[in-house]
C-alpha cells in the first residue's frame, strides 16, 4: 500500500485530502505545516509528498526541497492555484508533479497512481 503525506495549512484541505486518497486505498499521514511535515517523515516513510504551496512559515516549494535531501525517493507533487508555479523554472528539480487548484479527484487521483508507477519503474 503507497504510503502519502499531505500537508496544508488548511484543515479543510487536508482532511478532503485524506478523505480522497484513502478511499482509494492509500495509506495517508497528514501536517498541518511544513515543520510537523519534517517530524512526520522521520516516522512515516511517504512514497508520496502532496504539499500546498502557500502556507504559513515554510512554504510547500522549500518543503519539497528538504524532502528531496532527507527521502529523495518520494514524489514530490506541489498543489497550489497560482498557475505560474506549473511553467518549470528553478524549482522544476524540486517538483515532480504539479496540481492545480481546484484539483478534479479522478485526474488526481490518476496523476497520483501514474506517479507510484514511474516510481517503481525506476527502481
Amino acid at each position: 500500500m503507497a504510503r502519502i503525506l499531505i500537508v496544508d495549512d488548511e484543515v479543510h484541505v487536508v482532511g478532503a485530502l485524506r478523505r480522497l486518497l484513502r478511499r482509494e486505498g492509500f495509506s495517508i499521514e497528514v501536517a498541518l505545516g511544513g515543520e510537523e511535515a519534517i517530524e512526520k517523515l522521520a516516522t512515516f516513510p511517504a512514497d508520496v509528498v502532496i504539499s500546498d504551496f502557500r502556507m504559513r512559515g515554510m512554504n510547500g516549494l522549500e518543503l519539497l526541497g528538504q524532502v528531496l535531501r532527507i527521502a529523495p525517493s518520494a514524489v514530490r507533487v506541489l498543489i497550489s492555484g497560482h498557475a505560474d508555479l506549473s511553467s518549470g523554472g528553478p524549482e522544476a528539480g524540486v517538483i515532480s508533479h504539479f496540481i492545480s487548484k481546484p484539483w478534479d479527484d479522478d485526474r488526481l487521483i490518476a496523476d497520483v497512481r501514474a506517479l507510484l508507477g514511474a516510481q517503481r519503474s525506476a527502481s
